[in-house]
């Protein structure tokens, strides 16, 4: 398992897969601009998520904002319906030599919901 944790240690995100090896978005939403977070997309249930968080909702609210109590770090964002197959890890949050070179799309998650180009590592 990769993990991901927050800054100061209290939440930990482990997921199966480095980053690379899924999906990667960087999207231009008004909560992913102001946060920064670069997201890699795994199934829920691939995912450990230890340590206590505070969630957050926005708009249509099916997804919950994760960040650390301690800290404040956006850690994840996990969907309301817990049938949903899909949640986003900050990958801001790996280690950099797992995040280096990987293939980032860029996201219109403010606009059009496209794949608007791409770059490489963080």
């Amino acid at each position: 398992m990769i993990a991901a944790t927050c800054h100061c240690g209290a939440v930990t995100v482990e997921v199966p897969k480095p980053p690379g090896a899924v999906e990667v978005k960087e999207c231009n939403c008004s909560i992913c601009r102001r946060t920064g977070a670069v997201l890699a997309y795994y199934s829920p249930r691939e995912v450990r998520v230890s340590g206590a968080t505070d969630t957050y909702m926005w708009g249509d609210r099916m997804i919950e904002f994760h960040r650390c109590k301690v800290c404040g770090n956006f850690t994840h964002w996990s969907p309301v319906d817990r049938s949903r197959d899909r949640m986003g890890v900050n990958i801001r949050l790996m280690p950099p030599e797992l995040t280096a070179d990987i293939r980032i799309l860029k996201f219109d998650g403010a606009n059009t919901w496209t794949v608007t180009g791409e770059r490489r590592g963080l």
